[in-house]
C-alpha cells in the first residue's frame, strides 16, 4: 500500500544534515560494581538513596519574544518549516525551539546550516537538574521509580530518532506513528506500574512523578491522533515536552 509522504520544509532538510552529523560510538566503561551501589541508565540507588545524575542538552532557537501573541506567531512559523515550534519561556522572554540534541557540537552545526536559509538562530543550554532522594524503599519499588523517572528521557531519545528517521525517509509516516504507538504502551505501562506499586503509600515527591506522568502520557496520546501536517514537526515538539516535563520534575524534587 503506498503511503503519503510527509511535508518536509526547511528543518526537514536541516535534520537530514544532523543525521549524517551524529556518529554512533559503542563505549565499553569498565566499573567497579560494589553490592550496596546498583547503577542503570544514569540512574543509582542505595540502601538509602535514589539519584540520577545532571542532564544537559542545547536546544535551537529561532526566535525570543516578549508578548505570548507574538510567542504562538513564531512558533507557528517554526513548525511550518518542520521545526518543533516549542514555546518555552525563560529570563522574561518567550523562546521558539526547533529542536533540542544532546551534543552542543551538533546544535552549532544545524545552527550554521541554518544560516544558510538566512535563519537566525542561537544556542539555549538546557540543564536538567541532579535528582537526589532520600529512601528507603524496597528494591522493586525503587527499580519501579527508576523507571518512572527515566521514561521521560526514553521518550526524548526515541522521539528524536523517529523525527530524524521520518525526515530522511529512512522511515514512512506509517512506519513513525507505529513506533510512537510501541512508545506510547511503554509510557502506559511505567505509569500503570508507577500507580500499582505507589497507590497506597504517597507523599510529595511521588505525587510530583506521578502529576508529570500523566502529563506524558497525555502528550504521546495527543501525538498519537496527531494529524498535523508535517507530521514531524509535532513529533520533534513532543520531545521537547519529555525533556521539559522531567526538567520540572527535577526541579521539583529537589525542592
Amino acid at each position: 500500500m503506498e503511503t503519503k509522504k510527509c511535508k518536509r520544509g526547511i528543518f526537514g532538510k536541516i535534520f537530514t544534515v544532523t543525521l549524517c552529523i551524529v556518529s554512533v560510538a559503542l563505549m565499553l566503561t569498565l566499573a567497579d560494581f560494589f553490592s550496596s551501589l546498583i547503577t542503570v541508565g544514569g540512574f543509582s540507588f542505595t540502601n538509602s538513596d535514589i539519584s540520577m545524575s545532571k542532564y544537559t542538552t542545547y536546544a535551537i532557537s529561532t526566535a525570543s519574544v516578549v508578548t505570548n501573541a507574538s510567542a504562538k506567531e513564531e512558533a507557528n512559523i517554526c513548525k511550518n518549516r518542520g521545526g518543533a515550534g516549542y514555546v518555552y519561556m525563560a529570563d522574561d522572554k518567550f523562546y521558539i525551539i526547533a529542536g533540542i540534541y544532546e551534543n552542543e557540537a551538533d546544535a552549532k552545526k544545524v545552527a550554521e546550516t541554518l544560516k544558510t536559509s538566512n535563519i537566525t538562530s542561537t544556542i539555549i543550554q538546557i540543564d536538567i537538574p541532579l535528582i537526589s532522594l532520600k529512601s528507603s524503599l524496597s528494591p522493586q519499588e525503587k527499580s519501579t521509580l527508576e523507571n518512572s523517572i527515566t521514561i521521560f528521557k526514553t521518550t526524548y531519545k526515541k522521539l528524536y530518532d523517529i523525527s530524524v528517521s521520518l525526515d530522511t525517509s529512512v522511515i514512512s509516516e506509517v512506519n513513525a506513528r507505529l513506533a510512537i504507538n510501541e512508545l506510547g504502551s511503554e509510557i502506559s505501562t511505567a505509569t500503570h506500574n508507577f500507580n500499582t506499586m505507589f497507590n497506597s503509600q504517597m507523599n510529595s515527591e511521588l505525587v510530583n512523578v506521578k502529576i508529570k506522568l500523566n502529563d506524558l502520557l497525555s502528550e504521546i496520546d495527543q501525538l498519537i491522533s496527531s494529524s498535523y501536517t508535517p507530521f514531524t514537526s509535532h513529533i520533534k515538539n513532543a520531545y521537547c515536552s519529555s525533556l521539559f516535563l522531567l526538567k520540572s520534575l527535577a526541579e521539583s524534587l529537589a525542592n
